[in-house]
């Protein structure tokens, strides 16, 4: 990214403040761009503006209010696909789009791993995702926002998230779950915290539920949630799950299993048109074998046992294309 020009989907989350920061380094003519679709925390898009500001780069935001869009307000399955697919298209149409040489989004590898259909649209876009070219995964881009001492927003994700899908949304319950987390951010000093909405039933969930089992704050965020409009208040005692790539052992067989099924023809093509992985697999109706790599379409990936599981993983992970 040298000396070229490029713009960034800024969310101002870990991974886009990683990448603008190197742009900051690099290619200070970058400009970072945000989407407020009105269905993001409330301080979400002044947090973007002091991060530009904060690392000297341009900075622009584009008003979308997506509850007017019948689509998201009904909340399905697809609404997150369809969402980046507003968003990004709205950035290619501004005035100065053609000028600069890269559009970069902050996918990382190990988001590949999740079942997020949103992450399809960058390829829809042309769009370049620096993170996963580079084979960085999440745990990289903590260990170099920490060495870079940089900060970055916990709090990036669309409120429409936390409602159950095919429950409608409304401003009205975005602003209940936004200041529900809001007030448990004030007792819990945890990374993530996020309050599930069902039916006006709020599940807390956070990464050491166990550390807040104290008897007077359960009665207080009971309370308080309670009061705010939630009906009932549940604790979520499993913990935010974050995603890790570990394997499982099936008679001397290594395998992982993506939560979605794959594409194997275009996955099979991306093989192919990887360099760095060359022609050595063969396509079959519902497998893709590579050097000793299996990849079914039920997205089983597996191998036979060996100490480079993980590296092995990585390397083929982003020609995966999932099913829409």
């Amino acid at each position: 990214m040298k000396d070229k020009k490029s713009i960034l989907a800024f969310s101002a989350g870990s991974d886009s403040t990683l990448i603008a920061y190197i742009l900051s380094q690099v290619s200070p003519n970058s400009v970072l761009v945000t989407i407020d679709n009105n269905m993001m925390p409330k301080d979400f898009i002044n947090y973007t503006k002091e991060k530009a500001k904060e690392l000297n780069l341009k900075h622009d935001v584009i008003n979308v209010n997506f509850l007017k869009n019948p689509e998201f307000i009904s909340n399905n399955q697809k609404r997150c696909y369809n969402c980046r697919k507003i968003m990004y298209l709205k950035i290619q149409e501004l005035s100065y789009f053609n000028e600069y040489d890269y559009f970069l989004e902050g996918t990382n590898l190990t988001d590949l791993l999740e079942d997020r259909p949103g992450i399809l649209v960058r390829k829809t876009y042309n769009m370049t995702s620096p993170l996963i070219e580079c084979g960085i995964t999440k745990n990289d881009v903590f260990n170099m926002i920490k060495y870079l001492n940089l900060t970055y927003s916990h709090n990036t994700t669309c409120l429409a998230t936390r409602v159950k899908t095919n429950e409608e949304v409304s401003m009205e319950k975005f602003k209940l779950i936004d200041e529900a987390e809001t007030y448990l951010k004030k007792y819990i000093k945890q990374e993530n915290i996020r309050v599930r909405f069902d039916s006006y039933t709020a599940t807390i969930s956070i990464d050491e539920p166990l550390e807040v089992l104290d008897k007077n704050l359960i009665k207080n965020i009971r309370d308080k949630l309670q009061e705010l409009g939630f009906k009932k208040v549940l604790l979520d005692i499993t913990g935010y799950m974050k995603t890790k790539l570990t394997y499982n052992i099936d008679n001397n067989i290594y395998f992982y299993k993506l939560p979605y099924n794959i594409d194997l023809k275009r996955t099979y093509e991306n093989i192919i048109e990887n360099t760095k992985l060359g022609e050595e697999s063969k396509l079959n109706s519902k497998t893709i074998n590579y050097e000793d790599i299996t990849i079914e379409d039920n997205g089983k990936i597996s191998m036979p046992e060996t100490n480079d599981f993980i590296d092995k993983f990585n390397k083929i992970l982003p020609s995966i294309e999932r099913k829409i």
